[in-house]
């Protein structure tokens, strides 16, 4: 499952906090007192009513001996129940059914329990058509069943461990086909209503049972031997194809790095209306939200991929092998986002896949900033969706990254294959994995799943780089500077050092075991590079101080994208004359890879003076769009300036080849403060793109333009009616323009209603507006809505904390942000008259620091400081 596109983020929270809420438990994998062997579903959609009818019988054999059984139902309505045709008392609490069985069932004994109910479920199944405000939307029924949501539609033994195979029966109108797992054996049409009868020969979870019904178009195609098809909305062939068009080649990747053939009877994709979460891989069938099918007007700079091959990766990881309990969830999900930078490595080269793993890194980092840190398996919570954050997939993600790293590529995929092999078919937690590695690799892992997995937290590494020409050498200060008394570990870990002396690189692997060391590396002349974890491969922080001629001629020469991009972030914070023109240069240099041309853009847009200024003018054309959206979102630094204002009006109203570097644009004309700001973005906020990017980037301008008439335009937008994007971006703009229009009460009053409105993103939204208002009059509407989503839930809880302890930070904040800018104008015109100055003879530069990582081999001697290793409290 993708629990959310990358780029929505989730609200953050003032401070760091601890993840177990009050009233949080420890939760453990449930009893097992029978397993379920086959499931079978009778289902009849009622569309009108949003209702489904139906029997639900289950082949269950006793483990041990039992006259009960008890299965999870969440809000049926249960008529009658037969165990092997025989009535049998029950009786129902509203979240289970307790069956007393006519006779005994003894161990090994099996009984068949047929469950005959209705309901108008409220989870797990969800009903959607069109009204008067949406009259295009399609109509449909699908099912999310992750974590425990298969309970709110069939009564089942609702846990990741009780596999079991399934037949789904459906019967809904005859103009409507369905998609459920397994291999379509049966099609009829009786009376106006059609029955598609599914069976799925291998045992797999309940939170993986699918259903799918609707008008959907298909195209079929293969990969090798293994059938696939695509589903999705008709007239909407074109910009699906555009999205799976590469699956052959993904499961022909994901095959031969398993070891595991593709493990089902085939691999379907529907592509379904306001669904709940990007994508959710049910059993051979996977279910993605239409909001990624994109036109060719997108496609040159918006891609899919990520949630196609995660959700594919899914069908070996987490649906093959699939964690025993929630708490080790991070065995699917973490598995899961992995493969996505896999699959980018693979697909389009290591600069691609290390840029994607650094989004991966800056959202678990901002989760650890703004929410919390925990250890990946954590036990505690309310509910087991708790858990399905930024620790479980992309530190999970990076965790395998890591482990990659210390192992070596054919060590570490003899071990994923032998863990592949030793539990397909069956559930695993963390233990498993390390175990099969140990076996496949001979290298005991327990060390490193306690630091990484077990325990919160990552090194935050500080390294300082000073060439010793005396002693011919190159010193280097590591020092971990992560707080380690709330229960984050000092590290062992590898760290790599790439020194470049006459074109020559050579290559250190640092073994980093205490909170200080320095290292001495014989360095016979000054080097020109040294490029430390050059790929940024290592999971935590890295600050690196060394002179600025060395981030110069990184950015300039350095092989790997990743060093080029921290290089030109370091130079960012130098700030001076030849930071800029050596990041102009490298901003305008065709050659370099994009991630690190945008970083130059965002290091100019961060240095601000008027040569930052005016290099990033004369790069607003360059080709790359992905460059020149992030040029674009630097100019909004220049706040008042009137030549940037003007740039930026053309480009808004003439348009982009771009969606996205429209609404950049868009955005950056707000934060830039014209006078005209209300006036042309309004303009703006009506036009029409995919996911709606230019209408939301027009609603971030006006919010960021604080012009109290942008506050009715953004009222009107929140309006259930319009685009959900668009909504969405509107709420949060509500809450920024509140205090600056006098309308906090008005906008308290909207963000509680908004709470109860269908649309899912929309509502999560209010928590994000919520945190950014600050208003404790919004905690008895967050406290008294019923909230029927369990992430709703978290964040309402999350959010009633950070109101409680930190109203006032967000308006203090903001004026703190003011007086900082004022005072970085001043320094860097300051700044700007010391750069014009003949410098110092023979004295080195100090830089910024910044970090990176990555590389192999020769490892000197680590020189610990005597006594006891610092560590920073």
């Amino acid at each position: 499952m993708r629990c959310c596109h990358r780029h929505a983020s989730e609200p953050a929270l003032p401070d760091a906090h601890s993840f177990a809420l009050p009233g949080a438990t420890e939760h453990y994998a449930a009893e097992r007192p029978v397993r379920a062997e086959h499931l079978r579903l009778e289902l009849d959609l009622d569309f009108e009513q949003a209702r489904i009818s139906g029997v639900c019988t289950t082949r269950v054999s006793a483990v041990r001996a039992l006259s009960t059984l008890t299965f999870d139902a969440v809000d049926l309505e249960v008529s009658r129940v037969l165990v092997d045709e025989t009535p049998a008392r029950f009786t129902n609490s509203g979240a289970h059914l307790r069956v007393e069985l006519p006779r005994p069932l003894e161990p090994g004994q099996a009984r068949e329990v047929a469950i005959h109910y209705a309901t108008r479920p409220r989870r797990g199944l969800y009903f959607w058509g069109p009204d008067a405000a949406y009259p295009d939307r399609p109509r449909q029924a699908w099912t999310q069943n992750q974590d425990t949501d298969a309970r709110c539609w069939f009564p089942c033994l609702d846990t990741p461990a009780q596999k079991a195979t399934s037949e789904v029966i459906a019967t809904f109108p005859e103009g409507m086909t369905s998609l459920s797992n397994g291999v379509l054996v049966e099609d009829r049409v009786q009376a106006g209503r059609r029955t598609q009868h599914y069976r799925m020969e291998q045992p797999h979870s309940p939170y993986l049972v699918t259903l799918a019904v609707g008008d959907f178009e298909e195209v079929t195609d293969s990969s090798g031997t293994v059938p696939l098809r695509y589903l999705f909305a008709r007239g909407r062939r074109e910009d699906a194809l555009r999205c799976v068009q590469r699956t052959p080649e993904m499961v022909r990747v994901f095959q031969e790095l398993t070891g595991e053939p593709f493990p089902w009877s085939g691999y379907a994709q529907v592509f379904l209306t306001e669904f709940i979460f990007g994508g959710m891989e049910n059993t051979t069938a996977t279910s993605l939200t239409d909001a990624v099918l994109h036109d060719a007007r997108a496609h040159a700079d918006y891609t899919a991929e990520p949630l196609i091959s995660h959700e594919l990766a899914h069908q070996w990881f987490g649906d093959l092998l699939t964690c025993r309990d929630w708490p080790h969830g991070w065995l699917n999900e973490g598995f899961a986002t992995w493969c996505e930078v896999l699959w980018k490595e693979r697909a389009d080269g290591v600069d691609e896949a290390d840029q994607h793993r650094l989004v991966d890194l800056e959202a678990y980092l901002g989760e650890v900033k703004e929410r919390y840190a925990r250890p990946i398996v954590s036990r505690r919570f309310h509910a087991p969706m708790d858990v399905f954050d930024r620790h479980l997939y992309e530190k999970g993600g990076l965790v395998l990254h890591e482990l990659r790293r210390r192992l070596g590529d054919a060590l570490f995929f003899q071990g994923l294959r032998h863990y592949v092999s030793r539990h397909r078919h069956g559930t695993v937690e963390t233990v498993d994995l390390a175990r099969a590695f140990e076996q496949a690799t001979g290298h005991n892992l327990d060390g490193f799943f306690d630091q990484y997995v077990f325990a919160p937290g990552h090194p935050e590494l500080k390294v300082e780089v000073r060439y010793e020409a005396e002693q011919a050498r190159l010193r280097l200060k590591v020092r971990q500077t992560q707080r380690t008394d709330t229960g984050t570990p000092v590290f062992r870990l590898p760290l790599d050092v790439v020194v470049t002396v006459e074109d020559q690189d050579t290559v250190h692997r640092l073994e980093v075991t205490d909170a200080e060391h320095f290292f001495h590396l014989p360095c016979a002349t000054a080097p020109s590079q040294v490029r430390v974890d050059p790929r940024r491969d290592v999971l935590g922080t890295l600050e690196v101080d060394k002179s600025a001629g060395l981030w110069m001629e990184e950015l300039r020469a350095a092989p790997e994208a990743r060093a080029r991009t921290e290089a030109a972030q370091a130079l960012g914070r130098d700030g001076g004359y030849r930071a800029v023109e050596a990041l102009a240069h490298a901003l305008g240099d065709t050659r370099l890879f994009w991630g690190t041309r945008a970083a130059c853009a965002r290091a100019l847009g961060r240095i601000r003076t008027p040569e930052a200024r005016s290099r990033l003018l004369t790069a607003m054309n360059v080709e790359h769009p992905r460059v020149r959206r992030a040029v674009v979102a630097a100019l909004g630094e220049f706040r008042k300036d009137p030549d940037v204002a003007s740039r930026l009006r053309s480009l808004v109203q003439a348009g982009d080849a771009s969606y996205f570097v429209e609404a950049e644009a868009a955005r950056s004309y707000g934060k830039v403060r014209p006078a005209d700001a209300v006036e042309v973005l309004e303009a703006v906020a009506t036009r029409p793109s995919f996911q709606d990017v230019i209408a939301s980037g027009a609603m971030d301008g006006l919010a960021e333009s604080q012009d109290p008439a942008a506050f009715p335009l953004a009222v009107a937008r929140t309006a259930y009616g319009q685009p959900a994007f668009l909504r969405r971006a509107a709420t949060q703009a509500v809450a920024k323009l509140a205090e600056v229009a006098g309308r906090k009460r008005e906008a308290v009053d909207l963000l509680g209603d908004l709470l109860r409105d269908p649309m899912f993103r929309v509502q999560m939204g209010v928590f994000e507006a919520a945190r950014t208002l600050g208003d404790r009059r919004l905690i008895p509407h967050l406290e008294g809505t019923p909230l029927s989503d369990a992430r709703a839930r978290r964040a309402a809880r999350e959010t009633v904390r950070s109101l409680r302890e930190g109203e006032p930070q967000t308006r203090e904040l903001a004026a703190l942000r003011e007086e900082v800018d004022a005072l970085k104008e001043a320094t860097r015109a300051l700044r700007e008259r010391l750069e014009l100055l003949p410098p110092p003879p023979a004295t080195e530069r100090p830089a910024a620091k910044t970090g990176t990582a990555r590389a192999p081999r020769a490892s000197p001697r680590p020189t610990k400081k005597k006594g006891s290793a610092k560590r920073r409290r």
